[in-house]
């Protein structure tokens, strides 16, 4: 087995592309004779000659040559994984992995949008996806923050709240239940209902505070395909009004008025308890949570 240092390696590529020990010192801020010492280590640690003279310049040997491009390689790696971690650690710059559930699509974008216009430096990466993937996330540790709806709250997190999220019943502007002033949860007994899928934040929320199982006619794992399945007068469906501001107000649905509805719950941020937090992560969070309402 080969053993060697950084320290080695530095020395060698230094003497080798200088061809002088003397110019290898200065450039490393080292001696001639510790550039030296470094030199003999690496030749004792490899087992074969790696540099020679030809007068005052000194040359590698076929096996130098070899072991020179490693060192390039190497030394190039370090340097631009250095430079990777300062500029993650930079408070002003860094970069951002952030994973969002599929229903935050009303105002993630304008969130990050405004964000960035204070750290134009930053950069992140957005994945919109469903509960059972934000869950994956949070376990693995694949992202920096995750935003969600309903926390886990059999695994080791931090959260916090930062925006209400009101979870209301949609229908088609012509459904019969719009025209009486209150409705029943035994008023749905009868309807068509659309929800999502199993296992969602969403329906979760719903079923915890009406104190029933959904038996749901329709199960879909898009906000989108919901609205557009009320649009299109298949029933009723559950969704955050946050998604559904624009076809509120041109009439396109309308909310039910229902017992129990809206249903309040909170937008969290969240992430491990077990990972430190970036500088830029630190920063969005305290973003998020310090402006509330950001739509």
């Amino acid at each position: 087995m080969i053993n060697y240092t950084l320290k080695q390696l530095y020395s060698f590529e230094a003497v080798v592309r200088t061809k002088s020990f003397t110019k290898a010192s200065k450039e490393l801020f080292i001696t001639q004779p510790a550039v030296y010492m470094q030199i003999q280590k690496l030749t004792e640690n490899i087992g074969a000659d790696l540099i020679q003279t030809n007068g005052k310049v000194i040359i590698p040997t076929f096996i130098g040559k070899k072991l020179y491009q490693t060192c390039i390689e190497i030394i190039d790696k370090l340097e631009n994984s250095h430079s990777e971690i300062q500029q993650t650690l930079d408070p002003e710059a860094g970069h951002l992995q952030i994973a969002v559930a599929t229903t935050t699509n009303s105002f993630i974008s304008f969130v990050l949008a405004k964000f960035k216009k204070q750290y134009p430096r930053m950069s992140f990466y957005l994945d919109v996806t469903n509960r059972e993937s934000l869950l994956n996330k949070l376990t693995n540790s694949e992202a920096d923050l995750i935003i969600m709806g309903e926390p886990p709250t059999d695994m080791p997190l931090i959260t916090q709240p930062f925006m209400v999220n009101p979870l209301i019943a949609i229908a088609h502007p012509d459904h019969p239940l719009l025209s009486k002033k209150h409705n029943t949860i035994k008023d749905l007994t009868n309807e068509t209902l659309i929800t999502r899928e199993r296992g969602s934040g969403t329906r979760i929320t719903i079923e915890r505070i009406i104190g029933m199982k959904l038996t749901s006619d329709i199960e879909i794992n898009s906000n989108e395909a919901i609205i557009q399945a009320v649009q299109a007068g298949l029933g009723i469906g559950f969704v955050s009004k946050h998604t559904v501001k624009l076809e509120l107000e041109n009439n396109v649905i309308k909310q039910l008025n229902i017992d129990k509805f809206p249903v309040t719950r909170h937008w969290y941020i969240v992430h491990n308890s077990k990972n430190k937090l970036s500088p830029i992560a630190q920063r969005f969070k305290e973003f998020i949570v310090e402006n509330g309402d950001l739509q």
